[in-house]
């Protein structure tokens, strides 16, 4: 018979499977990294002198490496678990096929021709399909400053419980993230800043937004058993 002493020393180097919150952070977290690459390389591309070679397929998932190592101050490459694992392999395919996809268009540039929210919307509509269910991350705003009618709450959230939630936050500009469980799902928001590339291109689009200030939010629900 093994010692409860034992058994406690056997036990320590176990890691523990992740919660439906370590999920939504991870994904939040990674669309951020994702995002961070297309936004660095704004100012070049909006003036058409992004080089060929800094949008080679190598070079782009070395700046996502790169951003995730800097957000999370760990290996992207090395997952504690093999649910992140599964997320994180999901996101980096979906990363290089939406920059595949678009590469002739960062390298052509011109202005807003390749923009981070559109990246973004691309890259989270691929996680979602690959996901089959499990979790799903979207991105939207107050209608008040939405430029794409497409993007608002009501258009991309079905569920009214998870629209509701989403809905209130979003109205009184909350800047901290917020969690809830709705029929054993967790739906988390998660609040984003406007930084200068978005300021500029909303700017031109006739909404005037300071950088820093809020700037919607990325909402993402995770299932009971994913």
């Amino acid at each position: 018979m093994v010692s409860l002493a034992v058994a406690g020393l056997l036990t320590l180097g176990v890691q523990a499977a992740p919660s439906q919150g370590d999920v939504s952070k991870e994904i939040n977290l990674i669309t951020n990294a994702a995002t961070a690459v297309v936004a660095g390389l704004q100012a070049k591309i909006n003036a058409g002198t992004l080089p060929a070679e800094e949008a080679d397929a190598g070079k782009l998932r070395q700046a996502f490496l790169e951003q995730f190592r800097k957000l999370a101050n760990a290996d992207f490459q090395q997952a504690p678990d093999p649910k992140l694992e599964e997320i994180r392999k999901a996101f980096a395919e979906a990363f290089d096929a939406v920059t595949g996809r678009y590469r002739s268009d960062m390298v052509k540039g011109g202005q807003d021709a390749f923009v981070p929210a559109f990246f973004r919307a691309q890259l989270l509509e691929l996680f979602n399909k690959q996901a089959n269910g499990k979790y799903q991350a979207i991105v939207t705003t107050r209608p008040s400053e939405l430029i794409n009618r497409d993007s608002a709450p009501d258009k991309i959230i079905a569920d009214k419980a998870v629209l509701d939630f989403v809905a209130g936050l979003l109205d009184k500009g909350e800047m901290e993230p917020k969690s809830t469980q709705i029929d054993q799902r967790l739906v988390s928001y998660w609040p984003m800043r406007i930084a200068e590339p978005c300021a500029t291109c909303h700017l031109r689009n006739g909404l005037e937004q300071k950088v820093g200030a809020f700037g919607g939010a990325t909402i993402v629900v995770v299932e009971p058993k994913f």
